[in-house]
């Protein structure tokens, strides 16, 4: 694959940017590293983590490379009868691929070579030995838990690896409004550093997710999640640079050699003459055929001091081309909607992933704009000499890479992004000598003097939406280097401004609290929420508008935050120990210094209520709540809480003992504050629990009635079952036969107690088997309509005679538990919240686990690690 340039935790490692480079504050850009080789079970437990991207519908030869038709060399696909690159799928207006000639008949270095028909290939084994698929079938090799990413500043993540692969790599983000769709991310190769995928910058988003597609994840994968962090120079810097204006028609540079000298002094690069730099310095060669043009004032360009690179991350020194010959224009990938307080954050990402994550020697663009038109240092050396870049292989020797910040498939850049691309590039080029009408020689091929990364690689950098702008972008660097000034852009009618919402009202007079807005107004649980710098503003008609901020509103988001929903009350201070608090719809937030801010809700809430808040012995709450199978738990400063379906909840001491009986045996009211259960999955029951009532499996809540006392345990039905059915309708058949009546009669011997229960165990595992595929349905208990596990239970042993309860945790109260030596086919393995059926095979058993297992056959060591019991109830 080739682009743009621009799951278990391994490593985190701090980059630290001087002081001396970020104005008065130190800034440590993070980086957590993390395994991206197998499946994640709980990454693909994620809602949507199978759904199909629009890369997978356009995968070919699925069988063993998964690979997209944009990610195929233009041979491979007039091979295989496709459209080439650089045309528009059918109804859109065609773009013909700039015409690149061969002055030498070789394949150019960094170039995909031209595909022959595929022989058949072995298919190798899959990561993590699971094979799993996407929703129209394509493999998943790999795929990462779900991460956390800061959501009030942007960030970049990124995926390397130490061998070539031919896997397509995606990515998607959370934000308050839920997942996006997969999105592609393509595969750099610059002719530096090790492979991998170019950068993706994540802005307004709380969680990112990535997969890898195709036959198996490479076994060195690692995704890079980068917090580039927020420094207080930031904004001075992006105030300090101003958005590109178009030179004023006429105006002229300085001479070359002053504008060199003192762009290069001051970034301190000795100024050397470009003969003196040796022919070997990189690999290729630039030649132009150039016609004579005007040199174009050169455009402001932000340092990297300013946007605070940390020059000791960078290797050896930068390497020069005789001139610059040409410009590659390209794009990153990621979020548009990044702020313009975001761009030096995102800028050091970017240099953080090129230098310690794909180890490159330096960033590997010569200057990146902004969508906002300003105009940035990339690689080091001096922007006004010909640095070498790492942009695009094969083609950064006489090169000029630059790069809009943002993802333009879809959408051009904003207009003075686009004039600022222009400006840069005349002037570039002029200083050059070169005509953006002239082509040029690199690398061994002929090509224009402005071209696109898709025209000298496979990939649609820069952009589908932005390429099609390159016609009139050539224009209007033509007019600048004639000393004119490019056309204007047509005006658009203004529009009326948009009436104030509730939130932009509750906005005015808190920008000091909050920062400037991040981002639109979007939809929760039935009101809308806008972010901010520093915080959120909410609003609906039952709750009004409500502001969240500092520590609440960074603990706000995720599965905190649909659990909780919007505020009902400003955050309110006074509690014990100078703490803090604030309602939300589904629960509340209390803050302390020691303890910082953490979510409680339902049940346990409930519990802690009763015990007198942060007032009493348990103190405030030090962590979430964490439901799973049946069972929630939160660690508090002086107590852990743990509900169990059927058990209720137990408070033991921080260290894990049991410090008191409080149990609470008492259910609570559908739909209260305090139901746990009331959507499948998440309250405490979590997977594999429901209700029996199949009329309201809309909203079931798991039973809760306390185990039963040892006197109304049922009693065991074996006496009544030893006597077959067919014996009872043989009492009342009639005597056919009178002449027989005084023969002996042959007595069938009697079946032994050993003899039956091996019948009836052995009829209950072939009625578990019978039912094996019947769909996981949360709430259900019949083999039409899908059952959960003690749905599938109670059926299995109801057709064999033994009346079970509904709930998993009454059912194991139902029966006698045994120690796990004793236990045979037919018997019970139960947790809180799941149970399966032991099978007939050693450390199997048969259970309906999840919409993804369905009812299937499956090893129960994961129940064993959770203190698993066995039941008999036969």
């Amino acid at each position: 694959m080739a682009s743009c340039a621009s799951a278990v935790m391994v490593s985190t490692l701090g980059l630290t940017v001087p002081a001396a480079a970020a104005g008065s504050a130190t800034v440590t850009p993070t980086i957590d590293e993390h395994a991206l080789t197998e499946v994640s079970e709980d990454g693909l437990d994620a809602p949507g983590a199978r759904e199909s991207s629009p890369v997978t519908t356009q995968v070919t030869n699925s069988s063993t490379t998964n690979l997209p038709n944009l990610l195929r060399s233009p041979s491979a696909v007039n091979a295989l009868g496709m459209a080439p690159l650089g045309t528009f799928g059918s109804g859109s207006t065609a773009i013909s691929p700039v015409s690149l000639q061969e002055s030498q008949p070789r394949t150019p270095s960094g170039s995909a070579p031209a595909e022959t028909s595929p022989e058949p290939a072995e298919t190798p084994d899959m990561s993590g030995g699971v094979r799993e698929k996407t929703e129209d079938g394509v493999n998943i090799a790999a795929i990462s838990d779900v991460l956390e990413v800061p959501e009030s500043r942007s960030s970049v993540v990124g995926v390397t690896y130490d061998t070539e692969t031919e896997v397509t790599v995606e990515v998607r983000i959370r934000t308050g409004e839920g997942w996006s769709a997969w999105d592609e991310l393509e595969e750099d190769v610059v002719g530096e550093g090790t492979p991998g995928t170019e950068p993706f910058v994540v802005s307004g988003a709380s969680e990112v997710q990535m997969r890898v597609l195709g036959d198996a994840a490479p076994e060195d994968a690692r995704l890079l999640v980068i917090d580039p962090k927020h420094s207080a120079a930031d904004q001075q810097a992006v105030e300090q640079n101003a958005p590109v204006a178009a030179p004023a028609p006429g105006a002229e540079a300085p001479g070359e050699a002053a504008a060199e000298g003192a762009a290069a002094g001051a970034e301190g690069y000795a100024a050397q003459p470009a003969a003196a730099v040796p022919a070997t310095a990189a690999p290729g060669s630039a030649t132009a055929q150039t016609v004579a043009v005007k040199k174009v004032s050169k455009p402001k360009i932000g340092s990297r001091k300013s946007w605070g690179a940390n020059e000791r991350l960078r290797k050896g020194k930068a390497s020069y081309a005789p001139k610059v010959r040409a410009a590659v224009v390209h794009h990153t990938a990621g979020s548009n909607s990044y702020s313009a307080g975001d761009v030096p954050g995102i800028l050091r990402g970017i240099y953080s992933f090129h230098t310690k994550g794909r180890g490159w020697s330096d960033v590997g663009y010569n200057v990146l704009v902004d969508k906002y038109g300003r105009l940035w240092e990339g690689r080091a050396g001096g922007v006004d000499r010909a640095v070498i870049g790492a942009h695009v292989a094969g083609y950064n020797t006489g090169t000029f890479g630059i790069s809009v910040m943002g993802s333009y498939g879809r959408s051009a850049p904003p207009q003075a992004a686009i004039d600022a691309v222009n400006h840069a590039i005349a002037w570039k080029l002029s200083a050059s000598g070169v005509s953006v009408k002239d082509r040029a020689t690199v690398g061994g091929r002929s090509i224009p003097a402005v071209v696109g990364h898709r025209d000298l690689g496979s990939t649609s950098c820069p952009g589908a939406a932005f390429y099609s702008k390159f016609g009139s972008m050539r224009k209007d660097i033509e007019k600048l280097q004639q000393g004119g000034a490019p056309a204007a852009p047509e005006k658009e009618t203004p529009k009326p401004a948009p009436k104030k919402t509730a939130i932009d009202t509750h906005y005015e007079g808190k920008e000091k609290v909050l920062g400037k807005p991040t981002s639109k107004e979007w939809d929760l649980a039935g009101g809308k929420v806008k972010n901010f710098e520093r915080g959120y503003i909410t609003w609906s008609k039952a709750t009004g508008a409500q502001v969240i901020s500092g520590a609440i509103a960074s603990a706000w988001k995720g599965d905190v935050r649909t659990k909780l929903g919007l505020p009902v009350t400003a955050e309110r201070g006074g509690l014990k120990g100078g703490g803090a608090y604030q309602k939300f719809q589904g629960g509340s937030m209390h803050w302390s210094s020691k303890s910082g801010a953490q979510p409680t809700w339902g049940i346990l809430q409930g519990y802690w209520a009763s015990k007198g808040y942060e007032n009493g012995h348990i103190g405030y709450p030090k962590s979430a709540p964490q439901c799973t199978d049946g069972r929630c738990e939160q660690l508090y400063e002086g107590a852990r809480l743990v509900w169990a379906e059927g058990y209720g909840v137990t408070e033991f001491s921080p260290r894990g003992d049991i410090s008191a009986g409080a149990r609470d045996l008492n259910a609570s009211q559908p739909g209260s504050a305090d139901d746990e259960s009331a959507e499948p999955g998440s309250g405490p029951a979590g997977p594999g629990e429901g209700s029996a009532d199949q009329e309201t499996e809309q909203s079931p809540a798991p039973t809760q009635t306390p185990a039963p006392a040892p006197s109304e345990e049922p009693r065991q039905e074996t006496p009544r079952a030893e006597e077959p059915k067919q014996d009872e309708s043989e009492k009342d058949e009639p005597e056919k036969d009178e002449s027989k009546k005084d023969e002996p009669k042959e007595e069938k011997p009697k079946k032994s107690a050993e003899q039956i229960e091996k019948e009836k165990r052995d009829a209950v595992i072939a009625t578990a088997k019978k039912h094996l595929g019947v769909k996981y349905r949360w709430g259900g208990t019949s083999p039409r309509s899908g059952w959960d596990c003690s749905g599938y239970v109670q059926y299995v042993y109801a057709q064999n005679g033994i009346k079970l309860p509904r709930s998993s945790g009454a059912q194991k109260a139902a029966g006698e538990v045994i120690p796990a030596s004793q236990a045979k086919p037919g018997d019970l393995i139960w947790i809180p919240g799941h149970l399966g059926i032991v099978s007939e095979t050693e450390g199997q058993m048969y259970d309906a686990g999840s919409t993804r297992t369905n009812t299937s056959k499956r090893s129960y060591d994961w129940m064993l690690k959770r203190g698993a019991v066995f039941v008999r109830v036969i």
